[in-house]
């Protein structure tokens, strides 16, 4: 393997993951979100429970998330690795792993987050203050580009510091440092992975949506629209399964490079692997699993 990751590479592996074990993920998703639905539609039938509802079912919704993104990255990476298990053993500390790296890169967010608006923040106010009421167009188009910008060097940071989730689903814990050095030269791979799977949805969205509503204006809502709308639905869901998966497989890529011979470097120690590992990407070669 060179010292380059190829992002089609990795959308293929991401797609092939969340294909192949497409009802597995779903399951898992169904698993995390009924009770949060069962917990949000109780208040509806009696009004009066809303308020005492509030906080148990705000702590079912994190176990829920919680669960999710466990369970989901632990599935990911064990199908790179030849067995594709759902459940980390032990699990309860594996959830408890993903828990602190997950609250370490919320805070990472906040902070990042910051950065990123607060500049603009303070450019607004400014203006405000000397009266501006309509912005001049080049200093419109200067605040849109700075944010954009921004914005995507956010989210570049925020896939670089992501690995440490998959990580810890597999008992690999992965500090800060170890994160940016792992992703060094590679977050606009990353960032153009994600576009590469996130700009086709998006452009179908508007397409289907389009269409639905054209032909509703003309005839009213049926068959014709449902069907487009269901598809569209499906859709979205797996490219939401295919995204959980590129976190990993980047992951699962980035500890290959490290461990091959002529590869990049660290001065950290080599992720644990199973015994009855197999190598990457060994499961998606085998069929009727």
């Amino acid at each position: 393997m060179s010292g380059r990751i190829s992002p089609l590479a990795v959308v293929k592996t991401a797609v092939s993951i969340g294909w192949r074990r497409k009802w597995t993920f779903f399951g898992l998703a169904l698993a995390g979100l009924l009770p949060v639905l069962l917990l949000s539609g109780l208040p509806a039938l009696a009004p009066s429970w809303r308020g005492p509802f509030l906080i148990p079912s705000s702590f079912v919704q994190f176990l829920a998330m919680l669960f999710l993104v466990t369970t989901a990255n632990h599935l990911a990476v064990t199908m790179q690795e030849g067995e594709g298990t759902v459940f980390p053993v032990p699990f309860w500390a594996a959830m408890g792993r993903v828990f602190v790296r997950g609250l370490i890169l919320m805070l990472i967010s906040l902070g990042l987050l910051l950065l990123v608006v607060g500049p603009l923040a303070v450019l607004g106010y400014q203006l405000l203050l000397e009266g501006a009421e309509i912005l001049p167009p080049f200093l419109e188009v200067l605040i849109l580009a700075l944010g954009a910008g921004m914005y995507v060097l956010f989210v570049c940071f925020l896939f670089r510091f992501g690995i440490m989730i998959p990580g810890a689903a597999v008992e690999h814990v992965i500090g800060v440092r170890e994160a940016l050095a792992m992703t060094r030269g590679h977050a606009w791979r990353m960032f153009w992975s994600m576009m590469m799977i996130v700009v086709p949805v998006m452009a179908l969205s508007a397409l289907v949506e389009a269409l639905v509503s054209a032909a509703s204006l003309a005839g009213g809502f049926g068959w014709v629209q449902a069907v487009p709308l269901l598809l569209l639905l499906f859709v979205d869901m797996f490219s939401w399964i295919v995204l959980l998966a590129l976190n990993a497989v980047w992951y699962r890529k980035l500890l290959d490079l490290r461990a091959t011979p002529g590869g990049r470097t660290f001065d950290f120690e080599p992720a644990p692997r199973p015994a009855s590992y197999v190598g990457p990407y060994a499961d998606l070669g085998k069929r009727g699993k």
